[in-house]
């Protein structure tokens, strides 16, 4: 028997077993959703205690999404992936396995967060979500869009706490052992972990914890543990910026047509502080009120545009035409940053001010949203310390030291991330002596979503001791900002 059929055998076994009452348990269930042939995805629950600290307490339930593999002989170590955020779903929109090269030679495994979308308790905060529609629209914000946000957060911990969530059991370490959880009662010898983002930080902390059922890690966009992401949130977001004028100004079409592009930057923000931007923009997510386009929704939007390599090469050319009021290109991209975001909220910040805001300075968070950074006081913190308080979750013990891992890894690093710069992913070389380290050049946030590191990853997961051929990155032409010098092609 082939072992694919052998898996597949153990999960009808798995079904057909008499029910436990034990956790961790895996439950298999019939998907939520059609499954088109010749696909195969399997659906499931693991089952885990709340707070593994206090036992007795009630169990919650994680959707496992199992994509398994086009060979005829996979290979027996799955990789499992999870997105970022935190508060990210892993499952949500996942129908096919369509695209991902990953399943031609081994399986795919998503696991729900605890607290996350789909999982059973959903962490969400309705009210927090429509809050920041209204600060992406421009109608609330530095401090009272920071009070506002704490009474959500307020209102929101007294409905999840009067429903029984215990929103100490919401943590990182918490997740990274519901993921080796979900590894032994599949009896999986060892995964692959790949995380994107806030999710690297999850994967080495299961290296961390649980070294012996780990055989390698893809890390993209990398949020190392040492790392205090909201006491330079806003200098991460000038260094892609600056990234951006500095490719501008050594192109030569692109340096002539805007030589002072960092002073119309600058210009453009003032001028939204003074005066909201005349963009005629209605906000169709809250009855079609109108957006005020601030200094801080601007540069809102040009954040947002940083995270496509598509738009970058084009940025220039939008920040110098709204300076001098000409606001065609810029309106759409506020436009495509409106509405609520798609954030888990109450997950968020179980995990944030538990793990992070405890280990951070104060007085760098506020001068990161200050005015006086030159990006109309825009707050790209993961939560502030009123709104901490608010939540008032436990801290966790210290977990700001780096991970020391003898665990093969490929790290990927976007060139224009305004989230988590280069220098987060080579500062894991540090600890990981097995570690490999591709900067992909004009990409972003999640560098790896290209066929160029998709080839990588393959090759990595056939060998993970062997450095993956960097040819195709080294072909990649980057940004090329001299399209910006070009007029802007018709809607």
């Amino acid at each position: 028997m082939t072992p694919s059929l052998v898996a597949l055998a153990t999960w009808t076994l798995l079904s057909l077993a008499p029910p436990s009452s034990a956790v961790p348990r895996f439950e298999p269930a019939e998907c939520p959703f059609p499954v088109e042939p010749p696909e195969r995805i399997e659906c499931g629950m693991l089952v885990v205690a709340e707070n593994r600290a206090r036992p007795g307490g009630r169990e919650i339930r994680l959707p496992v999404r199992r994509l398994r593999s086009r060979s005829r002989t996979p290979a027996p170590d799955p990789v499992l992936f999870m997105p970022g955020g935190p508060g990210v779903s892993a499952v949500e929109g996942v129908r096919t396995g369509r695209g991902n090269p990953v399943l031609d030679e081994r399986d795919f495994i998503l696991l729900e967060p605890r607290g996350g979308r789909h999982a059973q308790p959903a962490l969400e905060c309705p009210e927090i979500n429509a809050h920041t529609a209204d600060v992406a629209a421009g109608r609330v914000h530095g401090d009272k869009a920071r009070k506002a946000l704490t009474r959500a957060a307020e209102r929101c911990r007294q409905a999840l706490t009067a429903a029984g969530v215990d929103l100490d059991g919401y943590t990182t370490e918490a997740t990274a052992d519901d993921i080796d959880d979900l590894r032994r009662v599949l009896g999986i010898a060892q995964l692959n972990l790949s995380g994107l983002s806030y999710s690297t930080r999850l994967m080495l902390t299961v290296a961390r914890r649980h070294p012996e059922g780990v055989r390698s890690l893809v890390l993209d966009s990398a949020l190392p543990p040492e790392v205090g992401f909201d006491e330079v949130s806003s200098a991460n977001l000038w260094r892609a910026l600056d990234a951006v004028f500095a490719g501008c100004a050594i192109d030569r079409e692109c340096g002539a047509a805007y030589p002072d592009l960092r002073e119309r930057f600058v210009r453009l923000v003032a001028a939204a502080d003074r005066k909201p931007l005349p963009l005629g923009l209605r906000d169709a997510t809250s009855g079609g009120r109108p957006v005020e386009a601030r200094g801080a929704v601007v540069v809102g939007a040009l954040y947002g545009a940083l995270h496509d390599p598509r738009r970058i090469p084009h940025l220039p050319r939008v920040i110098a035409r709204a300076a001098d009021g000409d606001y065609t290109e810029l309106r759409p991209l506020v436009e495509a940053n409106l509405g609520p975001s798609g954030f888990t909220w109450g997950l968020r910040l179980s995990v944030w001010c538990s793990e992070e805001l405890p280990f951070e300075d104060p007085a760098r968070l506020a001068a990161q949203r200050s005015p006086a950074r030159g990006l109309g006081g825009l707050d790209e913190s993961g939560a502030s310390v009123e709104t901490c308080r608010a939540w008032n979750v436990a801290p966790a013990p210290a977990m700001n030291e780096p991970v020391r891992s003898d665990a093969p890894t490929l790290v990927f690093a976007g060139e224009f991330d305004p989230d988590t710069p280069p220098d987060w992913g080579r500062q894991l070389l540090e600890h990981l002596p097995n570690a490999f380290y591709v900067e992909m050049r004009g990409r972003s946030h999640g560098a790896s979503f290209n066929r160029c590191a998709g080839g990588m990853v393959l090759a990595f997961l056939r060998n993970p001791s062997a450095p993956p051929a960097a040819d195709c990155v080294l072909r990649e032409r980057g940004a090329d900002f001299g399209v910006a010098a070009q007029p802007p092609a018709a809607p």
